[in-house]
Parts: C-alpha cells; structure tokens; sequence
C-alpha cells in the first residue's frame, strides 16, 4: 500500500525544471512561490507541463483546452498563453515557455 500511494503522488505534482503544478489543489508554484492561475490559465499550462519538449500548435491548445475543433480566427490562444507566460516566467532567471514562430509553443527547461 505505501507504494501504490508513492506513486498515486507523483502522478498527482507535475515538475519542469523549478515548476511545479498540483493536479488536486489546482495550483501552480515556481522556486516555491505561488502562481495564481485563473481555471482556464491553469488548464492550458497544465497541457503544456503534459507536453514538455513537444511544440504545441494553437490548433492542439484551441482542442484540448477549449474544446473547440475549428479555428475561429481569433488571438484567444495568445492571450490566455501571454498571460500565463507573464505569470510563470516573470522575474524568473530563465523562461520555460517559448513561442515557435509560426507553429505554435514549447514549454521546456534549460539543459
């Protein structure tokens, strides 16, 4: 049993690099600071933390973080990734979410 529950935790507490996200609290913190995610903002890096690496198109956010499958011409995706980006990497020694010019983005630890 104390092993089921070891492993019961670490699927529960994502980690990139300093980055630290909490599936049941729902929340997020970095260097042990708290983050404050609104749901949506929570859902999106949430994907991006599962995605580790891996270029995530807006095509693939607008899917399985907002449930929609078209493109409804908007900056949505910007936003909501510029606010989280704001939020995450602000006064941070280095960033972890990157912008793929013309593809999508990358959340990824340095080394």
């Amino acid at each position: 049993l104390a092993r089921r529950s070891e492993t019961i935790a670490k699927e529960t507490l994502l980690r990139v690099g300093d980055l630290a996200i909490d599936l049941i609290a729902r929340n997020a913190s970095r260097r042990g600071r708290k983050i404050p995610l609104l749901p949506r903002e929570f859902q999106l890096l949430e994907y991006l933390v599962r995605n580790e690496g891996r270029v995530v198109s807006r095509a693939m956010l607008l899917q399985h973080v907002w449930d929609l499958h078209f493109d409804p011409s908007t900056n949505i995706i910007d936003v909501y990734v510029g606010r989280v980006r704001r939020k995450v990497d602000d006064a941070q020694a280095y960033p972890l979410i990157h912008t793929i010019r013309g593809i999508g983005y990358c959340l990824r630890a340095p080394g």
